[in-house]
């Protein structure tokens, strides 16, 4: 197990692991768009299972709801700024299509990074780590 489990934020966006921070979570390159959602099944290097249970990134759904809402407020906000917000209907459909398979990578990533330390404490810390 690494010395700190908690490795900041670049791992995060580079979508590495949560416990160690080198190994990646994701099979292929976010833009392979047809399989840019194969998930390894535990980290090639600290050998985290990233699934700690069947159906476990179901509740991935709604961090990617939170973020697609997010991100609609924003664009919202920023179309009206500029005057275009009458052509947001068209604009920001197309732009969630193309973030799309970002959205749903960090909507996996926040449950491997917030949820499962939580819940899984001993899975993720180890037995003999009590924090």
């Amino acid at each position: 197990m690494p010395d700190s489990p908690r490795s900041g934020i670049v791992p995060f966006f580079r979508a590495r692991c949560p416990r160690c921070g080198k190994g990646n979570v994701f099979v292929n390159k976010v833009m392979s768009f047809k399989k840019f959602s194969d998930t390894l099944d535990e980290c090639p290097k600290c050998h985290l299972k990233y699934e700690p249970e069947t159906g476990f990134f179901v509740g991935s759904m709604y961090w990617t709801y939170a973020l697609l809402v997010g991100l609609t407020v924003i664009l919202s906000v920023v179309l009206y700024q500029i005057d275009l917000f009458e052509e947001a209907v068209y604009i920001i459909p197309l732009i969630i299509i193309f973030l799309l398979p970002w959205v749903f990578r960090y909507g996996r990533l926040l449950m491997l990074y917030v949820v499962y330390p939580i819940m899984y404490k001993e899975m993720f810390y180890g037995k003999d780590n009590e924090l």
